[in-house]
C-alpha cells in the first residue's frame, strides 16, 4: 500500500478537508449545514473526480480500480456524539442504486481502519427524482448496513443533513420532524 499515514491524516492534512465549509454543490445537488453552538461540523471531498488532490482512495484500494467511493464524509461532534457520513449527491434520485452502492462502499472499505468510537450514517441527496419510498430495496440495504434512523434520501429538504447527523428524525407518515432522544 503507497500509504503509511491513517485515514484520519490524509483527510485533515490534505485537499480532501474544506476548511470552514458546511456547504458543498456537485452539479445540480447539493448539501449544507448550518452549525449549531457547541457543534464541531467538518466536510471532506474525497471523491478525486471533483478533487484530484484527495488521496483516500489510493489510501482505501491501492491500485484497484472500479471501487465505488462516495463524493464526502461528514465528521459530526457535539458533546460525547461522534458521527462520521457518508454523504452522494445525484442530479436525480433514479440514480439512488449506484448512490447506495457509493456510500456503502466507502463505509465498508473505511472501517476497517478506524475504531469503533463513532456512529456511522449515510445521506443520499439528489436534486430532483421520485420519492424514496419506491425504493425499498435500497432502504433495506442502508438499514442492514447502517442501522435504523442512521440514513436519509433528501430531494427536498435543506436542513436534512443537519438533522440526520443530530438524530433528529422524521415521523412516520411524513411530516414534522422530532428528535430521536
Amino acid at each position: 500500500m503507497p500509504f503509511e499515514s491513517s485515514p484520519w491524516e490524509i483527510l485533515l492534512l490534505s485537499s480532501c478537508l474544506l476548511p470552514g465549509q458546511t456547504f458543498f454543490k456537485e452539479s445540480k445537488a447539493s448539501v449544507k449545514v448550518e452549525p449549531q453552538a457547541g457543534e464541531t461540523i467538518l466536510f471532506f471531498n474525497i471523491d478525486e473526480q471533483s478533487n484530484p488532490g484527495c488521496k483516500l482512495r489510493q489510501f482505501l484500494w491501492g491500485t484497484e480500480t472500479g471501487q465505488k467511493i462516495c463524493d464526502l464524509i461528514v465528521f459530526y461532534a457535539k458533546g460525547s456524539d461522534r458521527v462520521i457520513c457518508f454523504v452522494e449527491l445525484k442530479d436525480n434520485m433514479s440514480d439512488l442504486g449506484h448512490a447506495t452502492e457509493q456510500v456503502i462502499n466507502t463505509y465498508n472499505a473505511l472501517k476497517v481502519h478506524l475504531k469503533k468510537s463513532y456512529i456511522a450514517k449515510a445521506f443520499i441527496s439528489a436534486n430532483a427524482g421520485s420519492s424514496p419510498r419506491e425504493h425499498q430495496e435500497y432502504q433495506n440495504k442502508l438499514f442492514k448496513v447502517f442501522g435504523q434512523n442512521n440514513f436519509d434520501f433528501n430531494s427536498r429538504s435543506n436542513d436534512a443533513l443537519g438533522d440526520l447527523l443530530r438524530g433528529i428524525i422524521p415521523k412516520t407518515g411524513g411530516g414534522k420532524r422530532k428528535n430521536k432522544k
